[in-house]
């Protein structure tokens, strides 16, 4: 399978593919989210998820409002990547028949998903910033900032719930 469809001459087209491969992922991480906070059994593993939908839709609006800005449209394309981690995570959330063991593949999950974005949103920033175009890049950094907020904030929760899957039956 092709990573892209189409001709990518110069840098500033592939920005513009990538931009629309990271919206991709914001769509489908929104359509993933509610999922796991449905099968979290932790209560600060549910909140901060519920509150990383919140602050994914408001991922989603900037990516669109980058994208009319360089284009006038706002396609995304789909990310295969994304769909792969995704799914992988809610293979393990089935097959998890403890709460929290299947807690512990959510945080797992949801991390994989973050390390992705925060690789994606760095280097599409760099090039925002090669590009010229400042007021893309400062919105694109302000995304990644909350990427890693929210990686940090699993980890933070893994530490504590993480153990308690060590000794599920």
């Amino acid at each position: 399978m092709a990573l892209f469809a189409g001709n990518i001459n110069d840098l500033n087209a592939l920005y513009t593919t990538q931009l629309r491969f990271l919206l991709s992922t914001e769509e489908q991480i929104i359509e993933a989210l509610p999922k796991m906070i449905g099968a979290a059994s932790d209560q600060q593993l549910k909140d901060a998820l519920q509150s990383h939908l919140q602050e994914t839709e408001v991922h989603a609006e900037r990516l669109e409002d980058v994208l009319s800005e360089l284009n006038g449209d706002i396609d995304s394309k789909k990310c295969s990547v994304t769909a792969a981690l995704i799914s992988a995570g809610e293979n393990t959330i089935k097959a998890a028949n403890d709460d929290a063991v299947r807690d512990a593949g959510i945080i797992a999950a949801a991390q994989k998903v973050e390390h992705f974005e925060m690789a994606s949103y760095g280097t599409v920033r760099s090039w925002a910033q090669i590009l010229g175009h400042t007021e893309q890049a400062a919105l694109l950094n302000k995304t990644l900032q909350e990427e890693g907020h929210a990686d940090k904030l699993l980890t933070k929760i893994s530490e504590r719930a993480n153990p308690a899957a060590s000794i599920a039956a």
